[in-house]
């Protein structure tokens, strides 16, 4: 195995055996599985940095390097944004091991001569790699069985916490986008806020905004606003209104009012609609995504409704019947709809005495009838008995589970 710290500073001699410099840096491209290494960076004293392409080494030991050109042929190093410089770039960085779902930190860069490539192959994230820097490994001998390499492959790796013009953000998207956003938001939760916003800026909306969700309450605003202004909005417009709703209400008032300016229209109204309650009512905590048909639709007719509609909607329990003023009438399970005869009306099979609350019940009345009738979401109600909204079983809960807790419970609906 060869491993970066035993390379880094190997002399390096051209073709006649005049010595060049030492080794600094290896350039690869990302793009190409596991890495191939393009260029080398050899450091000569007083004259800079040399790059060398990996075609003019004719020979590449641990202990040394031979070129088959002169010094002279050489080139100095020079910026390129789309250059990966393995000692700079990756060696100490944080990045994601996909496969474990945690942050983890290199330590050491296994590479892997391929046919005629010198590849990178994994990384090391063990003890044994700072021992191995420090030039100590002889230490880690006489305790093989705790100090033991801990090499991460390549391929179950995604970088975070470098520019975006040193590594591209599709091949960070790529990877991050396998994992739940359970998972991404307690990574980002451990990266600085520059790290945070790069990573979320890569990923797309929907994915972004469930990101978001998952995140501690007081992370969720700040997140939000150091984004690009336009992605917020494109992320709050992905999130459920009353998800959307607390947000905006917990960003200062200027850029509140910004980036609901640019959401759409229809959904920016929504969320202003819900901003007019108080925060621990049930006018405050519902979601308007709900699905209601009239008294005359028949189950056929409710199903269709339900594919019209049901990407719209996070949570679809109960359908709502109501008359031509949205008075709620009655109500029925996803359940007992699959169960009903496809032309049978939904006033023949729906319950009518249901179960709501009005839109200034505070949130623990709320929490009490979800508790005491055993019911996954409840009607919020006008004085004329309108229905405005459902408030989740997640939402009323909030008051007496801890939001942290709570999201570590599994979605039921």
């Amino acid at each position: 195995m060869l491993f970066i710290s035993k390379l880094i500073s190997n002399k390096i001699y051209d073709v006649k055996g005049s010595p060049v410099g030492g080794l600094k840096d290896f350039i690869v491209s990302l793009y190409n599985g596991y890495p191939p290494v393009i260029n080398m960076i050899a450091k000569r004293e007083g004259k800079g940095d040399y790059r060398i392409p990996w075609k003019k080494i004719r020979s590449f030991e641990e202990s040394e390097i031979f070129l088959s050109c002169q010094i002279d042929d050489l080139t100095p190093d020079f910026k390129n944004d789309e250059d990966v410089y393995l000692v700079r770039d990756i060696l100490d960085k944080q990045i994601v091991d996909t496969e474990g779902r945690k942050l983890i930190r290199v330590q050491d860069i296994q590479l892997a001569r391929v046919e005629d490539v010198l590849r990178v192959m994994a990384v090391d994230v063990s003890v044994r790699g700072i021992l191995r820097r420090l030039n100590f490994e002889k230490f880690a001998l006489g305790f093989k069985d705790k100090l033991q390499p801990k090499l991460i492959d390549w391929k179950n790796l995604s970088f975070l916490g470098v520019k975006e013009h040193d590594i591209r953000l599709r091949v960070i998207n790529k990877k991050l986008e396998l994992l739940h956003p359970a998972d991404i938001a307690d990574i980002v939760s451990e990266l600085t806020p520059e790290q945070r916003t790069q990573v979320l800026q890569a990923l797309d909306q929907d994915l972004a905004a469930d990101t978001i969700e998952e995140m501690e309450s007081p992370h969720q605003a700040n997140a939000l606003a150091d984004l690009e202004s336009k992605k917020a909005s494109e992320i709050l417009e992905e999130m459920a209104p009353d998800e959307a709703a607390d947000l905006i209400a917990d960003l200062p008032p200027g850029k509140a009012s910004e980036l609901l300016g640019l959401m759409k229209v229809d959904e920016a109204y929504e969320i202003k609609q819900l901003l007019k309650f108080p925060e621990n009512s049930a006018g405050g905590i519902m979601t308007t995504e709900f699905v209601m048909v009239p008294e005359d639709f028949s189950a056929e007719d409710t199903i269709k409704r339900i594919r019209e509609k049901g990407n719209e909607i996070d949570t679809i329990s109960y359908i709502y019947v109501v008359d031509k003023e949205n008075v709620l009438k009655g109500v029925f399970s996803l359940k007992g709809l699959i169960m009903a005869d496809p032309k049978s009306l939904v006033i023949d099979f729906m319950k009518q005495n249901v179960i709501s609350v009005n839109l200034l019940t505070e949130q623990t009345e709320v929490a009490k009838m979800v508790s005491k009738y055993d019911i996954l979401a409840v009607p919020v109600v006008d004085d004329k008995r309108r229905i405005k909204g459902i408030v989740t079983i997640d939402d009323a809960l909030d008051v007496i589970i801890p939001t942290k807790w709570k999201k570590r419970f599994p979605r039921i609906y």
